[in-house]
């Protein structure tokens, strides 16, 4: 029964120094290991493609203009400009000239 209670004294152990110099050639050589282990996997990580994000991305793409919408923008461009033409001439030379005629 009294193998199994833990004693109060911790059992001192003393490293020699052939012991101390297997733990530090244990310890570089993990070290080692997992440095190696670590630079794979950030190969791994890099040679595969990104995953696709599950967000839709907007690509804008700058192109001419058909031939149709240059002549669409040259009528409407003309229509403004002779319709502002037309209003000018109407307020500005003939509008003066009507008489306005009362009847007595």
């Amino acid at each position: 029964m009294e193998e199994q209670i833990p004693s109060n004294q911790p059992e001192q152990q003393r490293f020699t120094p052939e012991m101390l110099e297997q733990l530090k050639r244990q310890a570089k050589e993990l070290a080692i290991q997992q440095a190696l282990q670590q630079r794979l996997a950030a190969e791994q990580n890099q040679s595969q493609p990104p995953a696709p994000s599950k967000t839709p991305t907007t690509i804008v793409r700058r192109r001419n203009l058909t031939l149709a919408e240059l002549l669409v923008m040259l009528a409407v461009s003309c229509g403004l400009v002779f319709g502002l033409q037309s209003c000018w001439n109407y307020t500005s030379n003939i509008l003066p000239k009507i008489e306005v005629k009362i009847q007595k």
